[in-house]
């Protein structure tokens, strides 16, 4: 039984390593996501924005 436990020990063992590794990756893919959100975002607004103001200006001088 004492072997059996000890290689249950193990495992575990190597479970949370590996978790530990993969919560680094995690964080750093998410923080790399994060940044470039923030760099995305204000470019998105700045061009639904200049395609709003188009339409407005398209409704104000569409003659009929």
């Amino acid at each position: 039984m004492s072997h059996w436990l000890k290689s249950k020990k193990q495992m575990l063992k190597r479970r949370r390593q590996k978790a530990e590794e993969s919560r680094i990756f995690d964080v750093l893919f998410e923080l790399l996501i994060w940044f470039l959100e923030l760099i995305i975002s204000p470019i998105r607004l700045v061009v639904w924005f200049m395609k709003g103001i188009g339409r407005f200006i398209g409704l104000i001088f569409d003659i009929h």
